[in-house]
């Protein structure tokens, strides 16, 4: 580092001449966010903290913040070689534990707020943890690079616009629930409070009275119509002969998403198979 100085102690003096020279302010804010994980995150989490990722929020509303994912004294899960389930999709081989997302101040160096990962815990899970995977396939996580099987090290925190607010400051979480769905959840950064949290989703379907979820199935997973907007149509299959129109919405005075769901009955036609063996078989679906 320039003038023997440690990385701590150089962002220290950065940050001092930042508030007089506002040219050094992005360098200082990169070179912060650079150290903070290696020098300062470990004395301002548990000492049993794994750090996941980190992201800058620079770009985020020009403010000094960086977001952390973390968890604490996670037990690694490696799956056992063989076919697998179809739960492998989402979790792959995966770090098991609570989960934490907590927005850092670079600048005073400190924590601003911390939120825990609210969802069920899945099968035999402890009650309080969550799945974070370290190497999985790209169906429903961003993996930016990946090997013959179409796996590799997923961006958890891969950064998006999921409120329309011009700003990629969000993420998504899955959950396995069933083959070929998953619960999603967005989590990140809100510009408006200065702080992190698991955004709300107040979903109804008909004349039922709106209910408030942190997840929802399939949603957020699918790509927006337009930033913080979704329309689409799909069926959960598994002898369940319905189809589901999803309308989604990000409501920005109430700061929540807002989900309509129509659930309509799917005709199938039948024909009697000839084979001894089997009993009716659908043809067609519309």
């Amino acid at each position: 580092m320039a003038m023997g100085l440690p990385v701590f102690a150089f962002a220290t003096l950065s940050m001092n001449i930042c508030r007089r020279v506002s040219v050094l302010c992005a360098v200082t804010s990169m070179l912060s966010a650079q150290g903070l994980p290696s020098l300062l995150l470990k004395e301002l989490l548990p000492s049993d903290a794994l750090i996941v990722e980190t992201a800058d929020l620079h770009a985020s509303g020009g403010k000094n913040r960086m977001l952390v994912l973390w968890m604490r004294g996670p037990k690694k899960e490696v799956r056992a070689p063989g076919p697998g389930f179809c739960g492998d999709f989402v979790y792959g081989d995966s770090w098991v534990g609570p989960t934490k997302l907590s927005l850092i101040d670079t600048a005073s160096r400190k924590v601003l707020n911390t939120i825990s990962v609210m969802g069920p815990a899945y099968d035999r899970d402890p009650a309080d943890s969550f799945r974070i995977p370290f190497w999985v396939g790209n169906q429903y996580y961003h993996v930016p690079a990946v090997n013959s099987k179409k796996e590799g090290k997923p961006k958890i925190l891969h950064l998006q616009d999921l409120t329309g607010d011009g700003i990629a400051s969000e993420f998504v979480l899955f959950m396995h629930s069933a083959c070929g769905i998953v619960e999603t959840s967005v989590l990140g950064y809100q510009t408006l409070s200065d702080r992190v949290l698991q955004y709300p989703v107040e979903g109804s379907e008909g004349k039922e009275k709106p209910q408030i979820t942190m997840w929802v199935s399939q949603v957020f997973g699918m790509r927006p119509t337009s930033p913080g907007h979704w329309d689409f149509t799909w069926g959960p299959g598994h002898g369940t002969d319905v189809k589901i129109h999803e309308q989604v919405s990000f409501d920005k005075v109430r700061q929540r998403f807002v989900a309509r769901h129509t659930t309509t009955p799917i005709q199938i036609k039948w024909k009697w198979a000839r084979q001894p063996q089997a009993h009716f078989q659908p043809i067609n679906q519309s």
